[in-house]
């Protein structure tokens, strides 16, 4: 009997150890970051998440250079949980995974993609990211822009492979929210870019094949399709990206993976990518 009351206070001991090891080593990892843990632990992992609350774009697989300057940026920088392996980068970014892969040896490729916040925090979101990372300016000295066809506010700043990104408020949803900004207010990818040469052909494709529906009247050189929680951008080569307006749209392999149902999948013909919709 004493053997056993010794074994199980060993037991026990072993267990707060264990215990007590998981708990400041997360603290120390935090610190490391620069992750506020009694903020940030709030934030829901995107894998156990019921697909229920998903939404958005789900998942982005792209090709990078830089993997590791990518995964310090990503996880040190901007404190999102990441995965760093030699050939695989993974980054939950709200509720968006994102899978960057080596990119083929010469290709230096470039993407658009924009993360969704409350509407009524891009002010905070902006002092924010300054504080971390320079923002993207219009060469007419602009770093906030105002889309009022779409009733929609933005800022943008960029990734050390040099794609342009962007965080968005989108003042038709009444999404506002308590509280100061943080990581958590980083909600999931709304949209990402495609580069193609046809954009009409583009269009019907993703019409027919996903059932997706342009979100406004498409212009010669630029379309939306989707809804107002992930949609698809499409731009035709070489247009200027904003908002410096230096960077030409170029094609890269990519492949999109967004919220809703029926599931399905299209690869557009004639370009490397693949769009899929998954609940």
């Amino acid at each position: 009997m004493r053997e056993r009351r010794e074994a199980d206070h060993d037991q026990r001991a072993s267990l707060e150890r264990r215990a007590f090891l998981q708990v400041t080593g997360a603290a120390c990892l935090a610190a490391w970051l620069g992750i506020d843990l009694a903020v940030e632990a709030k934030v829901p992992s995107p894998i156990k998440a019921p697909k229920a609350t998903r939404r958005g774009i789900l998942r982005l697989r792209l090709k990078a250079t830089r993997l590791g300057e990518m995964g310090a940026f990503y996880g040190r920088t901007l404190g999102f949980p990441i995965e760093q392996k030699p050939r695989r980068l993974r980054v939950w970014a709200g509720g968006t995974e994102l899978v960057f892969e080596p990119a083929a040896a010469g290709e230096e490729p470039i993407y658009h993609i924009a993360w969704a916040i409350p509407e009524n925090k891009l002010a905070q979101a902006k002092a924010w990211m300054k504080a971390r990372t320079p923002l993207l300016v219009h060469p007419d000295g602009r770093d906030e822009f105002q889309f009022r066809r779409v009733d929609r506010s933005a800022f943008y700043f960029a990734d050390p492979a040099g794609n342009v990104l962007e965080l968005i408020a989108r003042h038709s949803l009444g999404d506002a929210a308590g509280g100061p900004f943080t990581l958590s207010d980083i909600l999931y990818v709304n949209h990402a870019g495609l580069v193609v040469d046809d954009l009409p052909a583009a269009i019907r494709e993703l019409e027919t094949g996903l059932g997706l529906e342009l979100r406004s009247e498409p212009t010669e050189n630029f379309a939306q399709l989707g809804d107002e929680h992930r949609h698809v951008v499409l731009v035709t080569r070489k247009r200027l990206w904003l908002p410096e307006l230096k960077v030409p749209a170029g094609i890269f392999d990519a492949e999109i993976t967004l919220h809703g149902a029926p599931p399905r999948r299209l690869d557009l013909e004639g370009y490397p990518y693949r769009v899929v919709i998954e609940a």
